[in-house]
C-alpha cells in the first residue's frame, strides 16, 4: 500500500466517521429553551419589535 493511498483511505474513514455523527446529530430533537428562544424572536417580529439595533 502506498503512503498516498494509505492517507486517502484515511480521509475516507474520517470523512464517513464525520458523516455517521452529523446525521446522528441532525435526529436529535431540539431543545425545549432554543425553541422558546425562537418562539420569543418570532413574535418580537410580528409585533414589528426589533432589538437588534438596526
Amino acid at each position: 500500500m502506498s503512503k498516498r493511498s494509505s492517507k486517502h483511505d484515511a480521509s475516507d474513514a474520517i470523512g464517513s466517521q464525520l458523516r455517521r455523527y452529523y446525521q446522528s446529530v441532525e435526529q436529535e430533537p431540539i431543545p425545549g429553551q432554543l425553541l422558546d428562544l425562537l418562539e420569543k424572536l418570532d413574535e418580537a417580529e410580528r409585533s414589528g419589535g426589533s432589538s437588534g439595533g438596526h
